[in-house]
């Protein structure tokens, strides 16, 4: 599964805020979609790019059954 590393640590989360994040990956939101990963990731930015910078912001695989992040 897919998810949002919007910096080292921090994930991008399915709740509101400026976006919304998590420092725990099991609450990170999950896409099964790269690309959907990718579409939502550019929204996070877009929305927020004015007052808050991710310059390291990415989509990261994290394997489901064991929950580490695959390179």
């Amino acid at each position: 599964m897919y998810r949002i590393e919007l910096e080292k640590g921090v994930y991008g989360a399915p709740w509101n805020g400026d976006p919304g994040r998590t420092l725990k990956i099991e609450n990170a939101k999950i896409f099964s979609k790269k690309k959907d990963a990718k579409n939502e990731l550019k929204k996070m930015i877009e929305k927020v790019n004015f007052f808050i910078k991710f310059p390291n912001a990415k989509v990261i695989w994290v394997d489901e059954i064991t929950g580490r992040i695959k390179s």
